[in-house]
């Protein structure tokens, strides 16, 4: 019974800073550096990943990405989707081979940032035939990408102290 507690309170917890962090991320003139403004909801639910495992992390990445989506001007669930399949593979990966730490979590962020944006940028430019679409790709796209990996490291190191302080509150809560 105590430990449900806990894991409830951790979830909860992690639900919350989303929504925080997602407020902050659409915040207007609000962490803007060369024109990208970071998706540092994308980078948190990627930690999330990297530390609560696939099932836990895929539920998180879908909650991250269905606050995304309400901003969006993407159809609503698209980020719920990618982020949820990004966290899935992260999860799986840092569970089978991959270590937990701060090097592969920017690199995760990174992926799941190229892929998530890769795929609308496919179907919102390059379908419909835009002229010049490399140059929106590279000065538009590729900044969102590393300035979202950049904030995968507060991310990492906050979701790993939380984990961290959590996990031995549960263990004592199990014996």
């Amino acid at each position: 019974m105590q430990k449900t507690r806990f894991v409830v309170l951790k979830f909860f917890l992690y639900g919350c800073i989303a929504v925080v962090l997602c407020t902050i991320q659409n915040t207007p003139d609000l962490l803007v550096a060369a024109g990208a403004k970071p998706m540092l909801t994308a980078a948190f639910v990627v930690a999330v990943a990297m530390f609560e495992g696939e099932f836990a992390g895929a539920l998180t990445g879908a909650f991250g990405g269905m606050l995304c989506d309400f901003f969006s001007y993407y159809r609503f669930g698209y980020y719920a989707l990618m982020f949820f399949l990004c966290c899935l593979a992260v999860g799986l990966l840092v569970q089978g081979y991959m270590r937990p730490v701060v090097m592969n979590c920017c690199l995760f962020v990174f992926a799941a940032m190229l892929l998530s944006q890769g795929v609308a940028f496919f179907f919102v430019f390059l379908i419909r035939g835009y002229e010049s679409p490399e140059i929106l790709f590279t000065l538009g796209i590729l900044p969102l990408c590393l300035y979202t990996a950049l904030a995968g490291i507060p991310a990492f190191y906050g979701v790993r102290a939380l984990h961290l302080w959590l996990q031995k509150k549960i263990e004592p809560a199990v014996n």
